[in-house]
């Protein structure tokens, strides 16, 4: 555990040095995890169920004169389930990046070692992985989004990066804290093509988040 614990505070150190602002105290590291309810919106997927995942990842704080600069590295898992009662029929698309935000974050004095803390930034999401599973009538299946794309050069295709918008709220104690982590995608998650002719369908990722930290 300490080996993934101390590349995770690497790969974030070296994140957050394009974002050191000049004359910022020392950069605080942390760690920080949760469990999220996720979904997909818009036109072309109705009814969609939340799907259960998770989300894990390491920061840097640099405080300034009130507020803070936080940059970080996280695997976030996003997706949706979709059903039919009717038919009895389920699916779920499960979809992992590894994301980098930058938040601004203004905290509040709650007592002498408390504060609650409220933020938002941008950030910008590597897909890993993208999955689709199914089952309904006695049979079940899964597969790769890869194999939406048929033969003939057309299709449907994940794509390989998402920018959304983060904003958060929570208490923090000493250097412990705890709150929610809204994730809002802006850019659509697939691309459907045919030949040289492509076109984005309209969903979009939507992510809460409950998350635990702790600076080191």
């Amino acid at each position: 555990m300490r080996r993934p614990l101390t590349l995770g505070v690497i790969a974030v150190a070296l994140v957050a040095l394009p974002f050191a602002p000049i004359g910022a105290q020392s950069a605080q590291f942390g760690v920080a995890a949760g469990a999220s309810l996720a979904t997909l919106t818009g036109d072309l997927v109705d009814g969609t169920k939340n799907y259960s995942a998770f989300i894990a990842g390491a920061f840097a704080r640099f405080d300034m004169s009130g507020f803070s600069i936080e940059p970080g590295i996280y695997y976030t898992g996003k997706g949706a389930k979709f059903e039919d009662e009717e038919e009895g029929f389920d699916a779920t698309n499960k979809l992992a990046y590894v994301q980098v935000p930058v938040l601004v974050k203004v905290g509040f004095p709650m007592g002498s070692t408390s504060r609650f803390y409220v933020g938002a930034g941008p950030a910008i999401g590597f897909k890993v992985s993208c999955k689709l599973k199914a089952s309904g009538g006695g049979f079940s299946a899964s597969t790769d989004c890869e194999d939406l794309e048929d033969e003939d050069g057309g299709g449907l295709k994940a794509k390989s990066t998402e920018f959304s918008g983060i904003g958060v709220a929570g208490i923090e104690f000493g250097k412990f804290a705890v709150g929610i982590r809204a994730d809002l995608g802006l850019t659509n998650v697939y691309e459907a093509f045919f030949d040289d002719v492509s076109l984005e369908p309209s969903i979009k990722t939507r992510t809460l988040s409950l998350m635990a930290s702790i600076r080191l």
